[in-house]
């Protein structure tokens, strides 16, 4: 067909050509490397999925008496009040129970891992506020002079700054310690229930490992 051009016109066609094939070469020299990444995919094979009721499963509890005090006294700017004017002192002594519990995510993952499944579930946290039995309850309060601060005042002081101080022991790293042999166990019951539960093999032990570094 092309044998039907004029000689210009045949040759602007064989330019063009020409043209179109160095940019499709160059732009092949100039390609970027193919983009890879990995996949994860779960093989059903490899792991077992647990479906749970969701909420939060209460692991672990500590019973524990406790006592603090709390210390009140007038400063004055030119003489030396601590001194003159004696402090009051309150101390309070409570049972109190910390509950740790961990939120149950929609599913568990649980892998085989030779004579085992491993189980990875989010650490425990304290239940706020703590609770304490006001039954046996004592309260003591000690005035050291007349001129010190007044008692009423002092034991309002120490009830209010209760529920701070037992929430701020209840996280303290032995606290935690204290009560994570006793919250391994309770997730693997759990776990082996929901297996046989949903129809699954519990043939291997499971061992727990809370996400989150170590509180000591």
């Amino acid at each position: 067909m092309t044998d039907r051009l004029p000689p210009t016109q045949r040759a602007a066609l064989w330019i063009a050509a020409a043209a179109f094939l160095g940019l499709a070469g160059t732009a092949w020299l100039l390609r970027e490397p193919a983009r890879e990444h990995a996949s994860t995919v779960l093989d059903p094979a490899h792991i077992v999925l647990l479906r749970t009721p969701g909420g939060f499963l209460e692991v672990g509890a500590i019973e524990k008496a406790e006592e603090f005090g709390w210390s009140a006294r007038y400063n004055c700017p030119l003489i030396d009040c601590p001194r003159l004017l004696r402090p009051t002192i309150s101390r309070i002594k409570v049972r109190a129970r910390y509950v740790y519990r961990l939120p149950l995510q929609a599913e568990w993952k649980l892998h085989p891992k030779g004579d085992h499944y491993q189980l990875t579930v989010p650490p425990p946290q304290l239940q706020q506020p703590v609770g304490f039995d006001t039954r046996d309850m004592e309260i003591r309060t000690t005035k050291s002079g007349w001129l010190s601060p007044p008692a009423a005042a002092n034991q309002e002081a120490v009830l209010r700054h209760l529920g701070p101080e037992l929430a701020r022991r209840g996280n303290d790293p032995a606290y935690l310690e204290a009560q994570r042999a006793n919250a391994e166990k309770t997730v693997q019951e759990f776990a082996r229930k929901w297996m046989i539960e949903q129809g699954r093999i519990a043939d291997l032990p499971i061992r727990v490992t809370f996400a989150g570094p170590s509180p000591v």
